[in-house]
C-alpha cells in the first residue's frame, strides 16, 4: 500500500498542471526542431529522391519565426541523375493567427546547393558544385502538447547545377511530416 501511494506521489507531476496559461503553445521564444526523411519529386526530370531533413525554428514573434533547414541527399533509386544533391535553407515564415493548436504557415527561404551531376565531365573532373537555391515553403503544426507536435512540410525549391557539360535543373517539390519536438 505504501508502495502505491509513493508511485502515485512521484508520477502526479506528469499528470497535474494547475497553472493557468493562455493556451498557446506557439508563442515568442519557442525553439521548434525536426528531423525526419522527405521525399522529392524533381519538376524536369523522371525522378523522386530521399532526403534526410533537419529543421531549427526560432519564434520570434508569435507569428515570425527565423528558420533553418539542411537536406542531406541518400538516393533516388536506380536512374540518378545527381550523385550528390545537399541543401541548406535560411529564411522566414509566418504563423498564421488561430483560436486552436492547427497553425498553417508559409514562408521563403533561399539557400545553396552542393551538387554532383552522375557524369563525368569533358575534362574529367569530379563537377561537384555549389548552386543558389530559391525555395517556398508552407504547411502546418499540429501542438499536441507543450512538448512536441506534429507537423506537414510542402516545399517547391528551384536552381540548378551549372556544370560545364550539361545543366541540370534542380526544381523540386518535396513532402515531409512527421513528430517534432520543442524547447
Amino acid at each position: 500500500m505504501v508502495k502505491k501511494i509513493v508511485i502515485m506521489i512521484l508520477f502526479s507531476p506528469l499528470f497535474l498542471d494547475a497553472q493557468e496559461t493562455d493556451g498557446n503553445i506557439a508563442k515568442n521564444g519557442l525553439l521548434r526542431t525536426t528531423g525526419t526523411i522527405s521525399f522529392g519529386r524533381m519538376a524536369k526530370e523522371e525522378q523522386t529522391n530521399i532526403y534526410l531533413q533537419g529543421v531549427l525554428e526560432y519564434f520570434v514573434t508569435k507569428n515570425i519565426t527565423s528558420r533553418g533547414d539542411v537536406y542531406h541527399y541518400l538516393k533516388s533509386g536506380d536512374q540518378q541523375i545527381l550523385n550528390i544533391n545537399h541543401q541548406l535553407f535560411a529564411g522566414t515564415s509566418y504563423h498564421f493567427n488561430t483560436n486552436s493548436n492547427f497553425i498553417p504557415y508559409i514562408g521563403i527561404q533561399p539557400g545553396i546547393a552542393l551538387t554532383q551531376a552522375n557524369f563525368v565531365t569533358i575534362d574529367g573532373s569530379n563537377n561537384l558544385e555549389i548552386n543558389p537555391l530559391i525555395s517556398a515553403v508552407g504547411g502546418f503544426n499540429y501542438y499536441a502538447s507543450k512538448w512536441f507536435h506534429l507537423f506537414i512540410d510542402v516545399r517547391y525549391v528551384t536552381g540548378k547545377h551549372l556544370s560545364h557539360q550539361k545543366v541540370i535543373a534542380l526544381d523540386e517539390v518535396r513532402l515531409s511530416f512527421g513528430l517534432a519536438f520543442m524547447f
